[in-house]
C-alpha cells in the first residue's frame, strides 16, 4: 500500500511497459518509485490498487499518467497491448475510466503517451483525440523520437515539455463514414467521440441550447440505442431542444437534437451540413428529466 500512496503523491505517475527490452529497463531503473504493466489486466490492477489507497485516505496530488513504451506504427505498446482508438477493446476500458470519474479520483489531469511518434499523423493522432473524448482530460503524445535521456527520476522532465502535442491543438479528422456506399452505412452505431466538435456561436434557432457535463452526457448516452440509428427521408423534425456535449478539443462541443418529446435525438456525424441520423431513446421521461437540469448555453461568460 505505501508504493501505491506514493504514487498519488508524485506528479507523475510513470507506468512503464513490462515488454522485455533494456532500454525500457534502463528507464525504470532511472524512474523511482514506476511501475512495470505488461497489458491491459496490469494496467487495471493498478487502477484499482490507486483508487483503494486513494479511498482510504491516502494523499492525491494532481499529477500525469504517464504509459511508457514503444509504438508500433505511431501507436503506443504496453506490453502486448497497444493502444489503438479504433479498437473496440481499447475504448471500452477507458470509457470505463471515464464513466467512474478516475481519473479526477487520481488526480490525474493529464495522460501522456510516451513513445517515439505517438502524435503522428492518422492513427496516432486519432488515437490521442479519441481518448481525450473518451476520458474527457487532455492527451499527449509526440512527434518525436524518445529516449531514456529524457526521463529522470520523477519521470518525463519537464524540460522537454515542449515536444508534446495535445490533443486540445489536433484538429479532428473527417468521417470516413460519407465515402461509404449508402446501403453500408445503416444502421449506424453512435460514436459520440467521432462526431464533429464545434465552436459555439450566436444561437439563434427557436428552440434552447443546453450545455451538457460529461456527468450528464454520459447518463444521456445510456439512454440511447446506439446500435440503431437510422435515416429518416424527408424528416425535417424541429427538435425542442439542442444539446451541446463536451468534446476532446477545448471549447469546442458536439451537437446532439432532442427530438418527439425526447423519443429520438439526431446527431450529425457527417457534418450539420447534411441530414443527420436518427437513434432512438429508451426512456423519454428519464431523458427529459436529464436535460431540464441542464443550463442554457450563456457566451457571454
Amino acid at each position: 500500500m505505501e508504493l501505491y500512496r506514493e504514487l498519488l503523491s508524485r506528479p507523475r505517475l510513470s507506468a512503464i511497459s513490462a515488454m522485455c527490452d533494456r532500454e525500457l529497463d534502463r528507464i525504470a531503473q532511472i524512474i523511482r518509485p514506476s511501475v512495470r504493466v505488461h497489458d491491459r489486466t496490469d494496467l487495471e490492477a493498478l487502477v484499482g490498487r490507486l483508487l483503494a489507497a486513494a479511498d482510504a485516505g491516502a494523499p492525491v496530488a494532481p499529477k500525469t499518467l504517464d504509459l511508457i513504451g514503444h509504438s508500433t506504427g505511431s501507436l503506443l505498446r504496453l506490453g502486448d497491448w497497444v493502444l489503438d482508438g479504433a479498437s473496440t477493446p481499447v475504448k471500452a476500458f477507458f470509457r470505463g475510466l471515464g464513466d467512474h470519474d478516475v481519473m479526477p479520483r487520481l488526480g490525474i489531469r493529464a495522460l501522456r503517451l510516451l513513445a517515439c511518434n505517438t502524435a503522428g499523423a492518422g492513427h496516432g493522432e486519432s488515437t490521442l483525440r479519441t481518448l481525450a473524448g473518451i476520458v474527457g482530460i487532455d492527451v499527449q503524445g509526440t512527434t518525436h523520437l524518445l529516449h531514456e535521456s529524457h526521463y529522470d527520476a520523477g519521470g518525463f522532465q519537464a524540460i522537454w515539455d515542449f515536444m508534446l502535442v495535445s490533443s486540445k491543438d489536433l484538429q479532428p479528422s473527417v468521417s470516413p463514414i460519407a465515402a461509404m456506399p449508402a446501403a453500408a452505412r445503416w444502421p449506424r452505431t453512435l460514436d459520440i467521440d467521432a462526431l464533429p466538435a464545434l465552436r459555439l456561436g450566436p444561437h439563434r434557432a427557436p428552440w434552447p441550447q443546453r450545455l451538457a457535463s460529461a456527468s450528464a452526457m454520459r447518463q444521456i448516452l445510456a439512454l440511447i440505442r446506439r446500435n440503431a440509428g437510422a435515416q429518416m427521408p424527408g424528416l425535417i423534425a424541429v427538435p425542442s431542444c439542442e444539446l451541446a456535449l463536451p468534446s476532446a478539443m477545448h471549447g469546442a462541443y458536439h451537437l446532439m437534437h432532442v427530438l418527439f418529446d425526447g423519443a429520438f435525438v439526431r446527431c450529425f456525424p457527417d457534418g450539420i451540413e447534411v441530414p443527420g441520423v436518427v437513434y432512438p431513446v429508451e426512456d423519454a421521461p428519464g431523458l427529459h428529466r436529464i436535460v431540464d437540469e441542464l443550463p442554457l448555453v450563456d457566451l457571454s461568460r
